[in-house]
C-alpha cells in the first residue's frame, strides 16, 4: 500500500489492527490503515488538517498528537482526534502552545510528552520566542476530556523545561536547573 507519495513521514503508531501514519508536504494527512490482513492492507481514510504531528499517543478510540500548528505552523500544537470510525476520523480540538514561535523537546522525544487521561491532563514542556514578551521557558498544562482540549495554565522556568508529571496531587516539572 502506498500513502503520502512525495511527502515526508513524520509520525507513525501501530495499535492493534490499525496503523496511524502522518505525512507532510504542505498539508498534514492522517492516514488510517487496516492491518487485519497483512497480505491485503486497506486504507480506511485520509484526514487532512493544518500543520503536522510528530508523535501519536493512542487512547482507545482517540488519538492525542503533538506537532506543529498555529499561525504558519510556528507553534507547538497538541491535537485530539476521534478515530472510533476509522473511515470518518475527525479532529476534535487543537491547542497551539506559546506566542510567536515555540518548540518542544516532546516533538523529538515522546518521553517529554505527558498524557495523563486518568487525571484529565496533558503536560508539554516548551520554549519559545515572541516579539512582545521575549523568550519563554514553560510547561503548558492542558485539560483533556474525551472530546476537548483546553489550555489551563503555565509553569514558568528560568531554563528550558525537560519533563513534567503528576506527583500525588501536584504537578512537578524539571529543567537543567530547577525542580518545580
Amino acid at each position: 500500500i502506498e500513502v503520502g507519495q512525495g511527502e515526508a513521514l513524520f509520525a507513525t503508531r501501530f495499535d492493534g489492527d490499525r496503523a496511524y501514519i502522518v505525512t507532510f508536504e504542505r498539508i498534514d494527512p492522517l492516514w488510517i490503515i487496516d492491518l487485519t490482513d497483512p497480505r491485503n492492507l486497506k486504507k480506511f481514510s485520509e484526514l487532512e488538517v493544518e500543520g503536522w504531528s510528530d508523535y501519536i499517543y493512542t487512547w482507545g478510540d482517540r488519538l492525542v498528537t503533538i506537532g506543529r500548528g498555529g499561525e504558519n505552523n510556528r507553534q507547538v500544537a497538541v491535537s485530539l482526534y476521534d478515530v472510533a470510525n476509522p473511515e470518518t476520523p475527525a479532529q476534535l480540538a487543537t491547542v497551539a502552545i506559546g506566542e510567536g514561535y515555540s518548540w518542544s523537546e516532546a516533538s523529538q522525544d515522546e518521553k517529554a510528552f505527558t498524557v495523563l487521561p486518568g487525571a484529565g491532563l496533558i503536560l508539554v514542556p516548551y520554549s519559545g520566542w515572541a516579539e512582545e514578551s521575549g523568550q519563554a521557558a514553560k510547561v503548558q498544562i492542558i485539560d483533556l476530556t474525551r472530546d476537548t482540549l483546553k489550555a489551563r495554565g503555565l509553569i514558568e522556568h528560568a531554563l528550558q523545561p525537560r519533563r513534567a508529571t503528576l506527583f500525588g496531587e501536584q504537578i512537578i516539572s524539571i529543567s537543567g536547573r530547577e525542580l518545580l
